[in-house]
Protein backbone atom coordinates (compact mmCIF):
# COMPACT_ATOMS: atom_id res chain seq x y z
CA UNK A 1 0.00 0.00 0.00
CA UNK A 2 0.74 3.52 -0.41
CA UNK A 3 2.76 5.86 2.37
CA UNK A 4 -0.60 7.43 3.30
CA UNK A 5 -2.21 4.11 4.27
CA UNK A 6 -0.72 4.06 7.04
CA UNK A 7 -2.26 6.88 8.06
CA UNK A 8 -5.91 4.95 7.64
CA UNK A 9 -7.06 2.13 9.84
CA UNK A 10 -9.11 -0.37 8.23
CA UNK A 11 -12.29 -0.86 10.31
CA UNK A 12 -14.50 -2.89 7.63
CA UNK A 13 -14.83 -4.98 4.78
CA UNK A 14 -17.76 -4.42 2.09
CA UNK A 15 -19.58 -7.69 1.68
CA UNK A 16 -21.79 -6.87 -1.31
CA UNK A 17 -24.46 -4.34 -2.72
CA UNK A 18 -27.41 -3.69 -1.05
CA UNK A 19 -30.47 -2.86 -3.39
CA UNK A 20 -30.72 -0.51 -6.19
CA UNK A 21 -29.86 2.88 -5.07
CA UNK A 22 -25.61 2.24 -3.91
CA UNK A 23 -26.47 0.95 -0.37
CA UNK A 24 -23.64 -1.43 0.78
CA UNK A 25 -23.16 -4.12 3.08
CA UNK A 26 -20.68 -4.11 5.55
CA UNK A 27 -19.08 -6.36 8.44
CA UNK A 28 -17.70 -3.90 10.68
CA UNK A 29 -14.45 -4.70 12.89
CA UNK A 30 -16.10 -5.19 16.57
CA UNK A 31 -13.51 -2.47 17.82
CA UNK A 32 -13.90 -0.50 15.44
CA UNK A 33 -17.84 0.09 15.75
CA UNK A 34 -17.26 3.99 17.25
CA UNK A 35 -14.91 4.66 14.61
CA UNK A 36 -17.85 4.91 11.65
CA UNK A 37 -20.21 7.77 11.63
CA UNK A 38 -22.01 10.37 9.79
CA UNK A 39 -19.66 13.34 10.69
CA UNK A 40 -16.23 11.88 9.51
CA UNK A 41 -15.40 10.84 6.03
CA UNK A 42 -14.60 7.00 5.40
CA UNK A 43 -12.18 5.64 2.84
CA UNK A 44 -11.79 2.94 -0.10
CA UNK A 45 -8.98 2.50 -2.25
CA UNK A 46 -9.24 3.28 -6.08
CA UNK A 47 -6.19 2.74 -8.27
CA UNK A 48 -3.63 3.03 -5.05
CA UNK A 49 -5.25 6.17 -3.39
CA UNK A 50 -7.50 6.60 -0.86
CA UNK A 51 -10.72 8.38 -2.20
CA UNK A 52 -13.34 9.80 0.88
CA UNK A 53 -16.41 9.46 0.91
CA UNK A 54 -19.20 10.79 3.73
CA UNK A 55 -21.73 8.80 5.00
CA UNK A 56 -25.76 9.83 4.19
CA UNK A 57 -26.95 6.72 5.66
CA UNK A 58 -26.29 4.13 8.22
CA UNK A 59 -28.16 1.41 9.38
CA UNK A 60 -27.23 -1.48 12.05
CA UNK A 61 -28.07 -4.77 10.52
CA UNK A 62 -27.43 -7.03 13.83
CA UNK A 63 -23.79 -6.35 16.16
CA UNK A 64 -21.06 -6.69 13.38
CA UNK A 65 -23.00 -6.12 9.55
CA UNK A 66 -24.14 -2.24 8.70
CA UNK A 67 -26.38 -0.90 5.64
CA UNK A 68 -24.35 2.37 4.14
CA UNK A 69 -25.19 4.63 2.13
CA UNK A 70 -22.16 6.91 0.95
CA UNK A 71 -22.46 10.03 -1.20
CA UNK A 72 -21.41 9.68 -4.63
CA UNK A 73 -22.27 5.62 -5.11
CA UNK A 74 -26.04 6.29 -5.76
CA UNK A 75 -26.62 3.04 -8.29
CA UNK A 76 -26.20 -0.92 -8.11
CA UNK A 77 -23.09 -0.69 -10.38
CA UNK A 78 -21.22 1.87 -8.37
CA UNK A 79 -22.14 0.12 -5.30
CA UNK A 80 -20.94 -3.35 -7.28
CA UNK A 81 -17.52 -1.96 -8.03
CA UNK A 82 -16.81 -1.78 -4.01
CA UNK A 83 -17.53 -5.55 -3.15
CA UNK A 84 -14.73 -6.68 -1.38
CA UNK A 85 -12.98 -3.76 -0.84
CA UNK A 86 -11.88 -2.54 2.67
CA UNK A 87 -13.15 0.67 4.17
CA UNK A 88 -10.79 2.78 6.27
CA UNK A 89 -11.22 5.55 8.64
CA UNK A 90 -8.35 8.37 9.98
CA UNK A 91 -6.06 7.25 12.99
CA UNK A 92 -7.12 9.61 15.90
CA UNK A 93 -4.16 11.93 16.75
CA UNK A 94 -2.84 11.92 20.48
CA UNK A 95 -1.84 15.41 21.70
CA UNK A 96 -1.19 15.85 25.08
CA UNK A 97 -2.46 18.51 26.68
CA UNK A 98 -1.73 20.00 29.99
CA UNK A 99 -2.52 17.29 32.11
CA UNK A 100 -4.73 15.31 29.66
CA UNK A 101 -4.53 13.35 26.38
CA UNK A 102 -6.87 14.46 23.74
CA UNK A 103 -8.14 11.85 20.53
CA UNK A 104 -8.80 13.64 17.30
CA UNK A 105 -8.32 13.20 13.65
CA UNK A 106 -7.39 15.87 11.61
CA UNK A 107 -11.05 16.32 10.35
CA UNK A 108 -11.78 17.43 13.95
CA UNK A 109 -9.30 20.27 13.92
CA UNK A 110 -10.71 22.01 10.17
CA UNK A 111 -12.94 25.16 11.30
CA UNK A 112 -11.99 25.19 15.13
CA UNK A 113 -11.25 28.88 16.19
CA UNK A 114 -7.51 29.24 16.93
CA UNK A 115 -6.98 31.75 20.06
CA UNK A 116 -3.33 32.47 21.33
CA UNK A 117 -2.73 32.35 25.63
CA UNK A 118 -3.93 35.61 26.18
CA UNK A 119 -7.31 34.64 24.75
CA UNK A 120 -6.93 36.59 21.61
CA UNK A 121 -8.63 35.28 18.83
CA UNK A 122 -6.44 34.07 16.02
CA UNK A 123 -8.27 32.91 13.14
CA UNK A 124 -9.77 29.77 11.69
CA UNK A 125 -8.24 26.31 10.73
CA UNK A 126 -9.04 26.00 7.58
CA UNK A 127 -7.24 22.81 6.86
CA UNK A 128 -4.93 20.39 8.05
CA UNK A 129 -1.80 19.09 6.07
CA UNK A 130 -0.62 15.94 6.83
CA UNK A 131 3.16 16.16 6.04
CA UNK A 132 5.20 13.11 6.80
CA UNK A 133 7.13 13.86 10.50
CA UNK A 134 5.25 17.76 10.36
CA UNK A 135 1.66 17.81 10.23
CA UNK A 136 0.58 21.73 9.94
CA UNK A 137 -2.78 23.44 10.29
CA UNK A 138 -3.65 26.33 7.71
CA UNK A 139 -5.05 29.43 9.97
CA UNK A 140 -6.91 31.76 8.20
CA UNK A 141 -6.29 34.71 9.79
CA UNK A 142 -8.44 37.37 11.69
CA UNK A 143 -6.72 40.69 11.63
CA UNK A 144 -4.31 39.49 8.36
CA UNK A 145 -4.97 38.79 4.87
CA UNK A 146 -4.23 35.33 3.74
CA UNK A 147 -3.68 31.96 5.54
CA UNK A 148 -0.35 30.83 7.69
CA UNK A 149 0.56 27.48 8.02
CA UNK A 150 1.59 26.59 11.24
CA UNK A 151 3.00 23.23 12.60
CA UNK A 152 0.68 21.48 14.69
CA UNK A 153 2.99 20.10 17.03
CA UNK A 154 1.95 18.64 20.75
CA UNK A 155 4.15 21.80 22.52
CA UNK A 156 2.16 23.92 20.80
CA UNK A 157 -1.12 22.82 21.89
CA UNK A 158 -2.23 24.27 25.14
CA UNK A 159 -5.85 23.32 24.71
CA UNK A 160 -8.26 21.75 23.00
CA UNK A 161 -12.13 22.78 23.84
CA UNK A 162 -14.33 21.13 21.10
CA UNK A 163 -17.28 21.82 22.78
CA UNK A 164 -16.57 25.37 22.32
CA UNK A 165 -14.76 25.08 19.21
CA UNK A 166 -11.98 26.41 20.65
CA UNK A 167 -7.85 25.92 19.90
CA UNK A 168 -5.41 27.52 22.74
CA UNK A 169 -1.86 27.57 20.78
CA UNK A 170 1.41 28.80 22.66
CA UNK A 171 3.11 29.93 19.90
CA UNK A 172 6.69 30.63 19.50
CA UNK A 173 7.15 34.31 18.90
CA UNK A 174 7.17 35.69 14.88
CA UNK A 175 5.93 32.34 13.91
CA UNK A 176 2.85 33.65 12.45
CA UNK A 177 4.85 36.42 10.45
CA UNK A 178 6.50 33.49 8.56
Amino acid sequence: MQESANKLLPVAKVLKSFGTDGGILIRIASEAKNKINKKRPVFIYFDGLPVPFFISEIESKGTEKFILKLDNIDTLELASEVEGELIYTEQSIGIKGKNKKSEFTPADLVGLKVYNTDNILLGDISNFYDYPGNPCISLKRVFKEGESLIPLHEDFISSIDFKNNKLVLLLPDGILDI
